[in-house]
């Protein structure tokens, strides 16, 4: 007996040992996805392999907000063969009046090493094939290219840089490395791995590329780019990329959100230094959540920018070439018979690898994702106007853009909904979503267009995403919001200048009157895609966002210019939108709106239902987290969660008109357990997560069926 106690004390001690050590802290991610971000890699891969050519690294050429010493719209693209060795590089736009160098840049090279080698000179017609020299260079890894006027280094005369994509190096690290296993399974043993090609070592590996499984790999790297995007200022004024992309506001900042902050947070260093005056106007910050962007170069004048959010962008990556002639995409002419011949990543994407920002040319270097952040330091970040590089700021090592790339493509969905599998259990929001589907206006028998029984939105808005449903790429659309008639902003600032979006070309028929002058990349509407055929104005076109997440993300549009829902599904029925070129198809077909109000609430309420329903399930992974989390890391990840439960509630709510009031009140008991699990001491915190996952889930089933 006595035996028996001794044993069963000493059981219990291990087991009160077990309890109270602490497990070992896992990384914390925010709202980063590891699945969304190997969902997104295995379709670029997949594309990648069906298009051939796989041992060719593609790196597009363009003008650096970072690092360009002179604003140009020259643009170009660079092909490595890793197996030849053969470079080629093919640039449009340059001057003929000076010759220009092409460099290869190693960042990861300390400063008494040769981190920049120039390999030859670009020809007369701005074209260079040449076979590089593994010897020379031995131990030299690209990490991007520069174009630089003749004679001069990329840091005293740089002109255009590119630079390889996170999605590149995770490719090519683990065609290479495949002890890397990223992105896929390790392969069997007896089959063949991939032929190691010569050329390899110039390839940019990730971080440890050899180390660990793969999602345990990308989960780091996502956890790093978290803490990177939300602490690290770049020694620069203060901010970080979370001061403009708040987390906890589905990574925007609204006017909302702005008023509620202290005076001392960094957002507002153009109120508190003065040597950054000039870096915000703070009457447009605090009243329109606009910020200002040079997004034509810094001896222009700068335009008002909203904040765009970063939830679901690795759906909305690819950058659309206009169908139409005369759109202007910056492709290459037919003489350049092997980039036609051999890549068709650039055929399908011009010089702008990733459709990102609200116009795809904000970016530097080959304009991803990945180089928005060299931009973005640049403009918001500088302790003083000069933005001179090592003084007011630094750019982000390679590691740091790996990181923070892999952060942002893990936020959000991990792919588009499927609507056609969707039944919505109100008629009003199931009537929202047929008239949100409907792509063409019916025709009476003598041909004349029956209004008012289609919203046309699926053309532009495939499954509610940001994916033309004719392309399956991104549109980038002039839809008449740059001219809208008494702009809110213009109104408060009348010098504000017009925004031209996509392109750096001058322009002086922007604005309501189109008499103003903007920035725009100079192509014309098509004869016949206007309301006035006699008017063919140059074309403002913006990207065109995910519908999905729009409910909690207003204002609306690129420069917060419509307030609330309702309104931005009013908007096209306006003459702004049906007089635009967007309200026709590439066919020239027409696709004006014209809805009954009783009809824009009903589009309005789908669109806040499918949101609902994004909340949902964000906020129940994040559930899912902090279940799994110790300590601080659970709380931060459980408040995260609530944000999404609360933002559920209120775009319900604020549509006043309340089609489930079932889900509703499930989603506030959701929201009541989450507030008291977030008391770390509670001891039933477990318990209470996953009675508010349920309860959300309920919700969720009140409000559809299917998807």
């Amino acid at each position: 007996m006595k035996k028996h106690i001794k044993l069963s004390m000493a059981f219990a001690v291990l087991t009160l040992g077990y309890v109270l050590t602490p497990r070992p802290e896992a990384p914390f991610t925010g709202h980063g996805n590891v699945d969304t971000l190997s969902s997104l890699y295995n379709r670029w891969k997949t594309s990648h392999e069906q298009q051939g050519n796989i041992e060719t690294l593609r790196i597009a050429l363009t003008y650096s907000k970072a690092q360009s010493k002179d604003l140009t719209s020259a643009s170009g693209v660079a092909l490595l063969n890793l197996v030849s060795g053969q470079l080629q590089v093919a640039v449009n736009g340059l001057s003929d009046a000076e010759q220009h160098d092409v460099w290869l840049l190693d960042n990861h090279k300390t400063a008494n090493a040769d981190s920049a080698i120039k390999i030859g000179r670009l020809s007369a017609n701005h074209r260079l094939i040449t076979q590089l020299d593994a010897d020379r260079l031995n131990g030299f890894a690209i990490d991007g290219i520069a174009i630089a006027t003749a004679n001069q280094t990329p840091q005293s005369g740089g002109l255009l840089f590119g630079s390889p994509s996170l999605l590149q190096r995770l490719y090519y690290t683990e065609r290479y490395w495949p002890t890397a296993n990223l992105g896929t399974a390790k392969a069997e043993v007896g089959q063949p791995q991939p032929a190691r090609a010569p050329f390899e070592f110039l390839l940019p590996k990730t971080a440890q590329a050899s180390a660990g499984e793969s999602n345990d790999r990308l989960t780091r790297l996502i956890a790093r780019g978290q803490q990177i995007f939300t602490e690290e200022t770049f020694a620069g004024n203060g901010r970080t990329c979370a001061t403009c992309h708040r987390p906890d506001n589905n990574h925007t900042i609204d006017p909302n959100y702005i008023a509620k902050l202290p005076k001392t947070d960094p957002l507002f260093v153009a109120e508190t230094r003065p040597e950054l005056a000039d870096l915000e106007k703070p009457a447009l910050l605090r009243q329109f959540g606009l910020f200002i962007a040079n997004i034509d170069g810094f001896d222009r004048p700068p335009v008002m920018r909203s904040a765009s959010h970063l939830l679901g962008i690795a759906n909305t990556l690819t950058f659309e070439t206009a169908v139409n002639p005369g759109y202007g995409n910056g492709e290459f002419s037919q003489d350049n018979d092997y980039f036609n011949a051999h890549d068709a990543e650039a055929q399908q994407s011009g010089t702008h690898t990733q459709a990102i920002g609200w116009s795809s040319d904000g970016a530097p270097d080959g304009g991803s994702l990945r180089d928005f952040a060299k931009g973005a330091i640049k403009q918001h970040m500088p302790k003083t106007l000069v933005r001179a590089e090592n003084i007011d700021f630094r750019l982000p090592t390679e590691d740091e853009l790996d990181a923070l790339e892999a952060y942002m493509l893990s936020l959000g969905r991990s792919s588009e909904i499927n609507l056609a599998n969707m039944y919505f259990k109100s008629p009003l929001v199931q009537n929202g979503l047929l008239l949100f589907n409907t792509k063409n206006n019916p025709k009476l028998g003598d041909g004349s267009v029956v209004y008012g029984t289609t919203a046309n939105c699926n053309g532009c808005h495939s499954n509610a995403g940001g994916i033309s449903s004719t392309t399956n790429a991104n549109p980038t659309r002039d839809t008449g919001v740059e001219r809208m008639r008494d702009q809110l902003h213009h109104l408060a600032d009348p010098n504000v200048a017009y925004d031209g979006g996509f392109g750096q070309q001058l322009q002086t028929d922007c604005g309501p009157n189109f008499d103003q002058t903007c920035y725009s990349d100079g192509s014309q509407a098509p004869s016949g895609t206007t309301t006035r055929p006699s008017d063919h104005h140059g074309l403002n076109r913006f990207n065109t966002p995910s519908l999905i997440e729009a409910a909690d993300t207003a204002p609306y549009f690129h420069n917060n210019s419509v307030t609330t829902l309702e309104e931005t599904v009013a908007y096209y029925n306006t003459d702004a939108f049906n007089a635009s070129p967007g309200a026709y198809t590439s066919s020239k077909a027409n696709r004006q709106g014209k809805l009954d109000s009783s009809q824009v609430i009903a589009v309005a309420m789908f669109l806040r239902s499918i949101n609902v329903l994004e909340n949902i399930r964000s906020s129940n992974l994040l559930d899912q987290k902090a279940i799994a989390l110790n300590g601080e890391q659970s709380i931060r990840s459980l408040k995260l969660a609530i944000a999404d439960t609360q933002d559920a509630i209120d775009v319900l709510q604020e549509a006043v008109i309340n089609p489930y009031p079932d889900a509703l009140e499930k989603l506030q008991q959701a929201l009541y357990l989450e507030n008291q699990a977030a008391n770390r001491f509670n001891p039933r915190r477990g318990t209470l997560m996953r009675k508010a996952m349920a309860l959300k889930s309920q919700a969720r089933d009140l409000i559809v069926s299917g998807g």
